[in-house]
């Protein structure tokens, strides 16, 4: 006679607190109607469903849809523009090692900034002028004297204070700002006498003569006077190209 197999225990057989179908084939489902299991669950009767508020719409307006027109007199102002140049200054001096380096550093932050401005004046000035594509100079003196007085005045909030043709060749122009405002508040050390930060300006300007397809080398120098002792000069040195072209439509 087969020993007797031992009895499961009582939670096993369905008997326990936690009771289940011995048979995993199928699953076992109340017969228990569903408001009676409802009304156990809960002895107070169901809440209403909270219904959804309507949320308004929220705005997501673009930078890109907005007027450019709006913000065309909105200035900022000097004190700002003066300390963010400054931490600029700064914080591109902790990532060189000669003052070349720092200058050639300002001069390619100066050169993205000014081919964003060149697209910003020439939407806003198609817009003004009711055309659907942006007007390009092709003549040299127009284009110089778009940087001279549009880019100068968005840039600095007024023209530069000389534009005119370099003595030592016929391929130089200079453009002259008397007091530069955002080197105004600016002290070089003695040991970096030969800095310029006005390597800046210098990039703006190479970067809207470029975008005008005028390539050209733009440099920043110092010439100090005893009137005004800040007195920096944008020197442009044209490509060869640039002096074929002019020749060619002088003709």
């Amino acid at each position: 006679m087969p020993p007797a197999l031992p009895q499961p225990p009582a939670s096993a057989t369905g008997q326990g607190m936690y009771p289940y179908s011995a048979n995993t084939s199928t699953s076992t489902v109340s017969q228990t109607p569903r408001s009676v299991r409802d009304s156990r669950a809960s002895p107070h009767p169901a809440a209403a469903p909270a219904q959804h508020l309507q949320q308004p719409p929220v705005n997501e307006a673009n930078i890109l849809d907005r007027q450019l027109n709006r913000s065309r007199g909105a200035e900022v102002s000097l004190s700002a523009w003066s300390f963010l140049f400054a931490e600029i200054v700064a914080y591109s001096q902790s990532h060189v090692d000669s003052v070349a380096d720092l200058e050639k550093r300002l001069t390619s932050l100066g050169y993205e900034a000014g081919q964003r401005v060149l697209s910003l004046l020439l939407l806003r000035n198609a817009q003004a002028a009711g055309m659907k594509d942006p007007r390009r100079e092709n003549r040299l003196i127009p284009i110089l004297q778009f940087v001279h007085t549009q880019v100068y005045k968005y840039c600095f909030g007024r023209p530069a204070d000389g534009l005119e043709r370099s003595v030592e060749g016929e391929d130089e122009y200079m453009i002259t700002m008397n007091q530069p405002p955002l080197t105004q508040h600016i002290s070089i050390p003695k040991d970096m006498s030969q800095l310029s930060c006005e390597a800046f300006t210098a990039g703006i300007v190479e970067g809207v003569l470029d975008g005008l397809d005028v390539p050209s080398r733009v440099t920043a120098h110092t010439v100090v006077t005893d009137q005004y002792p800040q007195r920096t000069v944008i020197l442009v040195k044209l490509d060869a190209r640039v002096m074929d072209r002019e020749a060619g439509l002088s003709k």
